[in-house]
């Protein structure tokens, strides 16, 4: 049986170290379920090229984290990545932007009251 170092589950970070290669198509995490013989968790997967892969000949996948057929996947080591720190700052930026709190998920409602205010003002509801 093949092994590959430090291969981890693209979506939760687990250990895949007991999975045997080459990854059956019906393989999931054990941690979190996921699919594993997907596009993320391949070395040829990156977003910069056509496709989102550098393999010129494999078939165009359009869902890349759900179990497919393709032939090339070859097991990427270290596939999850945290959240990227500057889409968290761009996220950030975009909830102060818009009055929401950053420390939850929801605006306080002193800060909804205002906005839902000023867009009557601007369409003339009031």
């Amino acid at each position: 049986m093949q092994k590959i170092d430090d291969l981890v589950c693209w979506r939760c970070g687990a250990s895949l170290d007991d999975e045997p290669l080459p990854l059956a198509r019906e393989s999931t995490c054990r941690g979190c379920g996921a699919d594993l013989h997907v596009c993320r968790l391949c070395e040829y997967y990156d977003t910069r090229v056509a496709n989102d892969c550098r393999e010129p000949i494999a078939d165009k996948v359009t869902n890349k984290v759900k179990s497919n057929f393709c032939g090339y996947l070859r097991p990427k080591p270290h596939a999850y990545n945290a959240a990227d720190p500057a889409a968290l700052g761009a996220r950030q930026g975009l909830e102060s932007l818009f009055g929401l709190d950053t420390g939850s998920t929801s605006a306080s409602p002193t800060t909804t009251d205002a906005a839902r205010n000023a867009l009557d003002e601007l369409f003339g509801r009031k």
